[in-house]
């Protein structure tokens, strides 16, 4: 039998850059956010500060290593199916499923209750990274010619089933879905603006680059 995959198999699929691209996006204007709440010395500016994460389906366990590290957000591939109008053998148009799962603590020194603070607080930081991934200009996650369209189709509040810590922690999850095309190289993107960030091996936070 002949080997036909002749070459490394090492270059990501399209998948992959857009998930990618998507933690970087939440990250860079996280940050942003975080400076411009800090300028307005917004008296809440810590909860801009948003730790972004990508592929960690335990952020949790960072309650115990850090102080505080919410609020957070964790960005995971869910699934991805062929669409109608496929173009060719190796060419397929795809629906991708996100899930930007928003963690937020309600512990405070004060009276207030934590679980209502912490629901508060995630449905705030729910509300940033809604606003960042359905600004105008995200509309393709700058990769048009490979992002075809994006929505956000859900939002569901929850509890942590195995909370490791003892802070309050509360979710928001953000179901978001993505057509693509898979089996175009990202080179030939028609508007390509690849975010250059560093996801890290150890936790999966997106570290950018600036």
């Amino acid at each position: 039998m002949d080997i036909e995959c002749k070459e490394l198999l090492c270059e990501p699929d399209n998948i992959e850059y857009i998930r990618d691209q998507i933690g970087a996006i939440l990250a860079v204007e996280t940050d942003n956010q975080y400076r411009l709440a800090v300028e307005a010395q917004d008296p809440n500016a810590k909860d801009y500060k948003i730790g972004v994460y990508i592929e960690n389906d335990d952020p949790l366990q960072f309650a115990d290593a850090e102080k505080n590290p919410f609020p957070l957000v964790n960005v995971s591939l869910s699934g991805t199916e062929i669409a109608s109008g496929s173009t060719s053998i190796n060419k397929h148009i795809m629906s991708a499923t996100f899930l930007v799962d928003v963690y937020a603590t309600g512990n405070t020194d004060g009276n207030a209750d934590p679980g209502m603070r912490a629901t508060k607080k995630a449905w705030k930081t729910a509300r940033i990274v809604r606003n960042i991934l359905g600004a105008e200009n995200y509309a393709y996650f700058k990769m048009r010619g490979v992002v075809s369209g994006r929505d956000i189709v859900k939002f569901e509040a929850g509890s942590p089933t195995n909370p490791q810590s003892a802070m309050r922690v509360k979710i928001v999850r953000i179901t978001l879905n993505v057509d693509y095309t898979e089996g175009v190289a990202i080179s030939e993107g028609q508007e390509l603006e690849l975010i250059r960030a560093t996801i890290s091996d150890e936790n999966g936070r997106v570290l950018i680059e600036f």
